[in-house]
């Protein structure tokens, strides 16, 4: 019987569906064990579960609306304000980006005053989270961020 299923040809061609199998005339209910040609199948299933997590879209609106702040700069306070309420898993999981776009508020708004203590706050927020047990591990990408990737002048 396992040797009828070495040939792909013998299975490929098999219904994969409960639909696909009734349009070929099978039942999908009765005996639990159903001849479809040369190969039996029984009525054993398996359920896969899969997560995804993106290191570059973020699902939360309030990161994102952060992230993509050029897009909208009317909102751009409350997004400073908010990213404070944002949990430390997800602000960790984009540190480079939302540094980044932390530095460029900060960089192409140098000639008002109007971001700079939110960006601070901002700032001091995301340093206290590394600094926190639980997110310590990322203080090596935030040195190395520090170290290569940092390049605003206006923030020294």
């Amino acid at each position: 019987e396992a040797k009828k299923l070495e040939d792909a040809s013998t299975y490929l061609s098999l219904p994969s569906t409960k639909i696909e199998l009734e349009e070929k005339g099978h039942s999908a209910t009765g005996k639990s064990m159903q001849n479809l040609g040369s190969c039996t199948i029984s009525k054993d299933s398996f359920q896969i579960s899969t997560l995804v997590c993106s290191t570059k879209l973020t699902q939360n609106v309030d990161l994102l609306g952060l992230l993509k702040w050029r897009s909208n700069t009317n909102l751009l306070q409350q997004n400073l304000k908010q990213l404070m309420k944002v949990d430390g898993g997800e602000v960790v999981k984009f540190l480079q980006d939302t540094l980044d776009a932390l530095f460029n508020i900060m960089m192409e708004n140098s000639e008002s005053d109007t971001f700079d203590t939110l960006v601070f706050d901002a700032l001091v927020f995301i340093i206290g989270l590394i600094a926190d047990r639980k997110f310590q591990h990322f203080n090596p990408v935030l040195e190395t961020y520090i170290k290569k990737h940092f390049s605003a002048t206006l923030a020294y």
